[in-house]
């Protein structure tokens, strides 16, 4: 411990060579792949190393991109890596990692610095997925980089009016618009969006190796972590899911009905982050309306899961066609945590009342899980689609047997008399405004 304690004392040197051996000493820590490497990360740690790495990541150069390694490493592995995260949360690194993101790019005809900035980046952005893994570093950066309705619940429930009241600056959504932004990502040559070849190969930051993380051909990928870190706490849901009117014309939109179309990116970090973003805001019941019947969601989510298979003329009918016009060409999802978030996401919305069941039952929903079922290799995947099938087949409380089957089947052939499509009613004016619960169980009050 006394060598761990000298080499964190290195670290706080005003000297800058001592700094920078110190933080190379570190390295050499962090990367230790012996079993033991293990107890050097939580004797870092415990010897106080966060706060002087993390001083030590604005600084420009390779010590600032060595100190942010570092940090990636410290808190993404090992035992110690949740205190890490606190550590971080409470010497301030939200704010300065932020700050990191959002410096400006070099001039592109500059090819080292970009690529030095890119790496940058990722880096600072990695940090941050990593701090908001846990609940307290997902408040505190949610109230320091969303809007004033967003506020750090610990200062409301001390009654620091000032700081309650004070408006908060938007970062977050600067970093939205910089994660959306196509033109920062580095494009391989002759770049193939249906070859994965050219994206991400390791997707956790918690493996033992930093090949997702030093990675940078696309700087902000991690923003999708952090976004789906965010909306584990209310704050962060409020965030995605407020409408937003920007223009007198234009419809309101949210912040989940603009990065939904990431469900698609070639890049699996993306792809995997959203479809958590899209399960956390799936857990409130009184979004369901919305998600279900504004927002589209259930296109969406089945989208990834259909795969290549001829359907039946009959499956086609009523099912939207984007789900099999691809044909043969169409790849289903590959990464195994982004499909059981999707799963996830869908039994959340079957859960929430007896209409969404009615609903997700009529886009012929069975017909796309049945055929992801038959392939299946995850064990928990397949759990999910399984308890999904039981919400989707079975007769509604009070209904005869078959019910629901031939709902769909009404639903979709126009069964009803003079031919017309089966539809929904729709909620009355107050209705759709107050969407609030009856009871606990069920957001629509039906059963």
């Amino acid at each position: 411990d006394q060598v761990y304690t000298e080499l964190v004392g290195f670290l706080g040197s005003d000297r800058a060579d001592l700094q920078k051996a110190a933080v190379e000493a570190t390295l050499g820590v962090v990367h230790d792949p012996s079993p033991s490497g293990g107890d050097g990360l939580s004797h870092l740690i415990r010897a106080g190393a966060i706060g002087p790495l993390c001083k030590l990541s604005s600084r420009p150069g390779d010590i600032g991109n060595d100190a942010l390694t570092a940090l990636v490493r410290l808190s993404s592995t090992g035992p110690s890596a949740d205190q890490a995260c606190n550590d971080l949360v409470a010497c301030g690194a939200a704010n300065r990692m932020t700050e990191i993101a959002l410096t400006s790019p070099p001039a592109a005809t500059d090819g080292e610095a970009l690529e030095a900035w890119r790496r940058r980046i990722n880096l600072s952005l990695a940090v941050l997925a990593n701090l908001t893994r846990t609940e307290k570093g997902a408040v505190e950066f949610c109230g320091k980089s969303m809007p004033d309705e967003a506020i750090v619940e610990k200062a409301i429930n001390e009654g620091n009016v000032e700081e309650k009241l004070k408006p908060a600056k938007p970062t977050l959504t600067l970093l939205l618009s910089r994660f959306l932004l196509p033109t920062l990502i580095k494009m391989a040559p002759n770049d193939n969006d249906d070859d994965e070849s050219t994206t991400h190969k390791n997707t956790h930051l918690e493996e033992e190796d930093d090949n997702a993380a030093s990675n940078s051909d696309d700087p902000y990928q991690h923003m999708a972590a952090i976004l789906m870190n965010a909306t584990a706490v209310e704050q962060g849901r409020k965030f995605v899911t407020r409408l937003q009117h920007k223009k007198k014309d234009v419809p309101p939109t949210s912040v989940l009905q603009l990065i939904l179309p990431q469900l698609r990116s070639p890049n699996p970090i993306r792809r995997r982050g959203i479809a958590g973003v899209i399960k956390n805001c799936c857990f409130d019941k009184d979004s369901s309306y919305w998600l279900l019947h504004e927002v589209d969601l259930v296109k969406q989510l089945l989208y990834p899961l259909a795969g290549p298979e001829e359907l039946d003329p009959d499956d086609k009918i009523g099912l939207d066609p984007d789900l099999w016009l691809e044909g043969p060409d169409k790849v289903r999802e590959p990464d195994e945590v982004t499909r059981q978030c999707l799963v996830e996401a869908l039994l959340l919305l079957l859960a929430s009342g007896r209409r969404s069941r009615e609903f997700i039952r009529n886009q012929k929903t069975y017909v796309i899980l049945k055929m992801a079922d038959m392939v299946e290799e995850s064990e928990a995947v397949s759990e999910g689609i399984n308890g999904c099938v039981q919400y989707l087949r079975r007769d509604e409380e009070g209904c005869e047997d078959g019910t629901s089957d031939r709902q769909v089947e009404e639903a979709n052939r126009g069964g009803r008399a003079g031919g017309e499509l089966l539809a929904l009613p729709a909620p009355a004016a107050s209705a759709a405004v107050d969407m609030q619960p009856t009871n606990d169980e069920d957001f629509d009050g039906v059963d």
